[in-house]
Parts: structure tokens; sequence; C-alpha cells
């Protein structure tokens, strides 16, 4: 049986009424705090919860309408939470690198998804993104130029704060990935998963997991996070440098696809 109709408007409603809650209790935390930097970093890190929130709700909203133009509103909002991710970064370790870049790939899918038929179907408490590669090779693109950029910084910053950075990797969407992906995995060689249109979507449900490590990311970056008071940014050249290694890498991993019996080349030009 089918429950993601159920799961997607549950999922939905914990990730935003828990951006409501976070946004109102911290907004008066930080505005007292010594660490000014504090209040954006709340500002920003909850659109990224808002973003995915939001999308899990127009997932439901598919569901019931099939309308294709709610669907593609929602993969625009999905895919437009990696430029706040990148934000995040940017306030958090007080060091440009070049967030806006990723409007660039995020404009150009966006510009795709609308203008192309787009495909999906209910499945098991997920949806199947059956024409969305483009919209999953954007985002799985910019989030591993995202960790490039939080391992860089993490070699610059002492040993308390390094273990705070990679809490905050762990909150702001690393513990879905890791667990969504063993989940895909596993649910591949037992319960028929597709690794290529089903792991999206199972990604961005597990995503609710993330609501609840906020307060504990929170409360380190208060007590055990040393931001740089100096704004630095990351070089043009370190840049190139860190986007071509997060393409190879994406190629990689779409070149692995196969073995998980994908029809890419189906998936890119259905």
């Amino acid at each position: 049986m089918c429950y993601s109709k159920e799961v997607q408007l549950i999922t939905a409603v914990i990730i935003l009424t828990s951006v409501l809650f976070y946004y109102l209790h911290y907004s008066k935390i930080f505005q007292k705090s010594k660490k000014k930097w504090l209040l954006p970093f709340l500002n920003t890190s909850m659109i990224v919860f808002l973003c995915i929130g939001l999308h899990q709700l127009f997932e439901f909203l598919s569901l019931i309408t099939n309308n294709q133009w709610i669907y593609k509103i929602g993969l625009i909002i999905s895919v437009s939470a990696v430029y706040f991710v990148l934000k995040t970064l940017e306030i958090l370790s007080n060091k440009k690198i070049y967030s806006w870049i990723a409007l660039i790939p995020i404009s150009i899918v966006s510009l795709q998804i609308l203008f192309s038929p787009m495909i999906f179907e209910e499945a098991s408490f997920y949806l199947q993104h059956n024409s969305a590669f483009f919209w999953a090779a954007t985002w799985v693109f910019l989030f591993i130029y995202f960790h490039v950029c939080a391992f860089k910084i993490h070699s610059e910053l002492n040993n308390k704060s390094k273990k705070t950075l990679i809490i905050y990797l762990l909150a702001i969407g690393d513990i879905s990935f890791i667990l969504s992906t063993i989940y895909v995995l596993i649910g591949y060689f037992f319960f028929s998963v597709n690794v290529c249109t089903d792991a999206p979507s199972i990604w961005c449900t597990f995503y609710v997991i993330q609501s609840f490590l906020i307060p504990f990311l929170f409360f380190k970056l208060a007590n055990s996070f040393t931001r740089k008071n100096k704004s630095t940014k990351i070089t043009v050249k370190q840049t190139i440098k860190y986007l071509i290694i997060s393409l190879i890498i994406l190629i990689l991993l779409i070149l692995t696809l196969p073995l998980f019996n994908c029809l890419t080349w189906k998936l890119i030009f259905p």
C-alpha cells in the first residue's frame, strides 16, 4: 500500500511547524547574544528548512491534484534550498564561498523544469521522480560543492570549532542524507527501490529528522564555536578548483547508476 500522501503531509507539517517555533524562540534568544551573527544564521537556516517543508507540502498537493505545475513549483523550491545552505556556511565561517554561483545552475534547471513535461507518481511513502534527473543532479552537485568548501573551512578551525562544524553539517542535512542512502541501498536489494527515481524523494522525506537536531546545533554554536572576526573569502582559483572537483564527483556518481539498473539516458531524455 502507498502512504505517500499522508507521509508527505505529516513531514511538511512537522518541518514547517518546527521552523515557526524555532524562529520565534531563538530569535528572542539570539537578539541578546554577543554573537551577532547567530541571528542572520538563524534566519538563513530557517529558510533552508522552510524550502524543504514547502517542497514536502507541494509534493502532497501534487499527489492529490496530479497537477504538474504544483509539482514543478515544489521542485524549484526544493533546489533553491541549496543556495541558502551555502549562505549558512558563509555566515557561520565569515568566509565568502561565492554562494551566488549556485543561482546560475538553479536558474537553468528551474527553466528546464518549467518548460519540460515532468512525470511523477506515488510509491510507498514517497514520490517517484521519473523526469527530474537534471533537478537531482543540480541538487547533488551544489551539495557536493557545499561539502568541499566546508571541509576546507574545517581545516582552518581550532579543534573545538571543528567538532561543532561537523555537528552543523550533520544537522543541516547530512544525517537525513546518510540514513536515506542506507535505506535506498538496502531497499534496492530487498524492496525493489529504484535508486534513480526514488532516492531524491526518500531523502527529502527523511529530512524531517533534521528538524529535531536544530536545538542541539544552536546550543553548540552559541557555546562551542569560535567564528573568525575578520571576513575572508576563497580565491577565484580555489572556487574553480572546488567546482571542478564537485563536477567530477557528480559524474562518477552518475556513472555508477547503471550498476543499479538505472537507465540514465532515458531519465535524462524521457
